[in-house]
């Protein structure tokens, strides 16, 4: 259930937009047909496009006032029994009848009505426009520019047809940007767009499965910067929160795209570098404990460092044991006096490379 102060849906927003475009079309396009009845001698048929641009102009105030559910359905009983009407009197040659199908998929926007009733409905449109085709079959058009029914039926056809495939279009190219928008949301840390510890576990999962049946090796990587709770006390969490994205994006510039990195909690990271031995890993990871060291941070005029554990991840152990003696590596690092990386196969702190 939506909080009454969250921000309305965008499908929504658009929906509505396309209903108050379609609607206004729609009564124009009535107007000009009470025109041409009147001018065809068809006095009932005008009298009921008056009654339509009526219906429709009272769509849209249902529209302006925020009752979709109800307009939505006022437009569809005005279109289906206007077809109908049409059809009985002109016959089918005209195409009106398509203006049902356009009604089924009308009935499918309704949000208040609950899917089965409205595909229920929208069946029973579409089984109208199959009877009819049987009940008007013998109508046959009796007035004046009979040569002209051929186009009358193509205009009706595209009338009907194309403004379905640009609202379902405009309708998927939203829905597609916000599936993608979740998609980030729920893989992502908010604030410093790392990926977030259960999408990183599926990440993790596929990786070592590749490495795996490759034969290669995997190393994990825990980080923590230094004092950080320190930081926050002094300089404020504000502060502290821009360290954490200028660090993330400090990570993600030495690292490869192949590589997992994640703000596993706090102020803590996970690096997990897949092909890669201990050697070269240790190569990296300090070259990235270096850079941070010469990180310039705004309004912050200390240091910033950071403590990192590391070990390889053999495959006849799970991830939590591989993980925990990472984690027991940064440990040490810490206890050693922090701003060093530690192995997890020797316990001891590595030699700054530079």
């Amino acid at each position: 259930m939506q909080h009454p102060h969250s921000q309305p849906d965008q499908v929504e927003q658009v929906k509505l937009t396309l209903l108050k475009r379609v609607a206004w079309y729609c009564l124009g396009l009535h107007a000009l047909l009470v025109i041409l009845f009147f001018a065809l001698s068809i006095p009932i048929l005008g009298l009921l496009n008056i009654l339509s641009v009526l219906t429709w102009a009272l769509g849209i105030y249902l529209l302006n006032i925020q009752h979709r559910s109800l307009a939505l359905r006022l437009f569809s009983a005005e279109v289906a029994i206007h077809a109908i009407i049409v059809c009985a009197i002109l016959g089918m040659q005209l195409g009106f009848q398509y203006y049902l199908w356009t009604v089924s998929c009308l009935l499918l926007l309704d949000n208040n009505l609950k899917l089965k009733p409205a595909v229920g409905v929208s069946v029973i449109m579409i089984t109208l426009f199959a009877a009819m085709h049987i009940w008007f079959a013998d109508v046959t058009y009796k007035y004046a520019y009979r040569d002209w029914l051929q186009y009358v039926h193509f205009a009706n056809v595209l009338i009907c047809g194309i403004p379905m495939i640009f609202t379902i279009a405009l309708i998927r190219d939203v829905t597609m940007a916000q599936r993608q928008t979740l998609t980030k949301l729920a893989a992502r840390d908010p604030l410093t767009q790392m990926y977030n510890r259960r999408y990183a576990q599926e990440l993790i999962t596929h990786a070592k499965y590749h490495c795996d049946e490759n034969h290669e090796e995997l190393c994990i990587i825990m980080a923590d910067i230094d004092h950080f709770k320190q930081i926050n006390d002094d300089y404020g969490h504000a502060q502290g929160d821009e360290i954490l994205k200028r660090v993330a994006l400090v990570i993600a510039n030495h690292t490869r795209p192949v590589d997992i990195c994640a703000r596993w909690g706090g102020e803590e990271f996970l690096i997990v570098m897949p092909n890669t031995v201990q050697v070269d890993a240790l190569v990296r990871v300090d070259k990235l404990r270096y850079a941070i060291t010469h990180e310039i941070f705004e309004h912050f005029d200390s240091t910033i460092t950071m403590s990192f554990g590391l070990t390889m991840w053999p495959t006849k152990i799970s991830f939590y044991e591989a993980f925990q003696q990472a984690d027991n590596a940064l440990y040490t690092s810490k206890e050693n006096g922090r701003n060093q990386v530690t192995t997890a196969s020797t316990l001891y702190a590595v030699p700054n490379i530079r």
